[in-house]
């Protein structure tokens, strides 16, 4: 009897652990990296507890947190192998981190992903690269100014104003009389720059062409600092001495928080963080001018989502992906925390729900009603845009004058194109 017992528990054990064995087998880890505000973060986890009730068998490790160093630390990782399985990537970097390898999963009929839903053209516009799909859109972003309407109506000044590169300065001055601390423009070197390719898209139809051509001149380029540095000496900008401190989170500069400058850019899947504690907020459009080539302005997807291409469980990753976006109750709980939802069903759904804000439905629509064409891939290369910020900064702390910081802008991009 006892030997018997012996054997059924030996037996049981043997059953046991080859049960054990074969759940570990079949379980799956995914990680899972993206950057954003505290919304954000939270609807992202909650949509991947969701999954994991549903999914027992995959574990999904969140790896998040700020802007500042995501992309420095994915660039590190991708080179090291290490690359999360699910990367939330910015639109501009897909051309280059593509370009170090085989990066990303190319989202093909044979990937488990239904992108039905989304709009094709738009797929094409931004997530191809060698005309291969290389991941999502998870938003609809477009660019607008959030304005402080009650230090513009203190100033006198309408806040329903149409901006236009000449009432900048004559608005402007009436805000900057109010007192020292008050400017139009609550802006950092980053936005800075990005009014800057504004300017230059409207008067020379871009900067950059898909042919690495370059489309302005030295003599556009100076007449664009030329404005610049004007909107610095007349207080209509906010100096760069101090804007600079703020760089890339100018949202966190106490004076807009504090209700002291009257407009912030911003990307409308930003609008939470970006609005700070500024109590009456309203969205307008960026600057036009009459006649324009293009106007610059950009709608483009908030982020793009990718899998890596690397990873043991891209089939794992993929099905999650097609919940991220597909899934009824995914779309509730992301909302719009990445902008206006990509694919056409979670738009009616939260439409329906009345769940869209409207400051988000109307920043949207402000930049749809203005869009310019897609910049190529190299006005956004990260090398270009760091060489724009630097000559624009020169500039702007007095090392240089217009004229010679757009000679040097000139000469050191069309340079920088020829080793690209």
């Amino acid at each position: 009897m006892k030997k018997w017992s012996l054997f059924c528990f030996v037996a049981l054990a043997g059953v046991v652990m080859v049960f054990a064995g074969a759940k570990r087998d079949t379980d799956t880890t995914l990680r899972f990296s993206w950057w954003g505000g505290d919304s954000r973060h939270q609807a992202t986890l909650e949509v991947i507890e969701l999954y994991q009730q549903k999914n027992p068998e995959v574990k999904i490790v969140a790896e998040y947190g700020g802007w500042d160093g995501y992309r420095e630390k994915l660039v590190t990782q991708i080179a090291g192998g290490t690359a999360p399985d699910i990367m939330q990537i910015d639109q501009p970097w897909l051309f280059e981190l593509s370009s170090m390898g085989e990066v990303f999963l190319t989202l093909d009929a044979n990937v488990p992903i239904d992108t039905s839903k989304f709009d094709r053209n738009f797929l094409n516009s931004y997530c191809l690269f060698q005309n291969q799909v290389k991941g999502l859109p998870t938003g609809l972003n477009g660019e607008t100014f959030l304005v402080n309407t009650e230090l513009l109506k203190k100033a006198g000044v309408d806040p329903n104003t149409e901006w236009n590169w000449e009432n900048l300065f004559t608005e402007g001055k009436k805000v900057s009389a109010l007192g020292p601390k008050n400017y139009l423009l609550a802006i950092d070197p980053a936005l800075t720059r990005f009014l800057f390719q504004k300017y230059m898209s409207q008067i020379a139809g871009g900067m950059i062409d898909e042919n690495k051509n370059v489309l302005f001149t030295e003599r556009q380029a100076a007449d664009a600092l030329t404005l610049f540095k004007r909107l610095l000496d007349e207080k209509i900008l906010i100096p760069y001495s101090e804007s600079s401190l703020y760089y890339q989170k100018p949202e966190e500069n106490p004076e807009w928080i504090n209700g002291n400058l009257a407009l912030m850019h911003s990307w409308v899947s930003n609008q939470d963080r970006s609005g700070g504690g500024v109590p009456i907020l309203i969205v307008k459009s960026l600057p036009l001018m009459p006649n324009a080539k293009d106007s610059g302005i950009l709608v483009r997807p908030s982020q793009i989502l990718s899998i890596n291409k690397n990873s043991k469980n891209t089939a794992a990753a993929a099905k999650f992906v097609d919940f991220f976006f597909n899934d009824p109750e995914a779309a509730e709980i992301l909302n719009i925390q990445r902008g206006i939802p990509p694919t056409s069903t979670a738009r009616e759904l939260l439409a329906s729900k009345k769940l869209i804000a409207p400051m988000v439905e109307e920043g949207t629509n402000v930049a749809l009603a203005r869009m310019g064409k897609p910049q190529s891939v190299w006005e956004m290369n990260s090398e270009i845009v760091d060489i724009m910020e630097d000559c624009i900064g020169k500039m702007a702390f007095g090392q240089s004058s217009p004229a010679q910081a757009a000679k040097e802008m000139r000469d050191r991009i069309a340079a920088k194109l020829a080793s690209l």
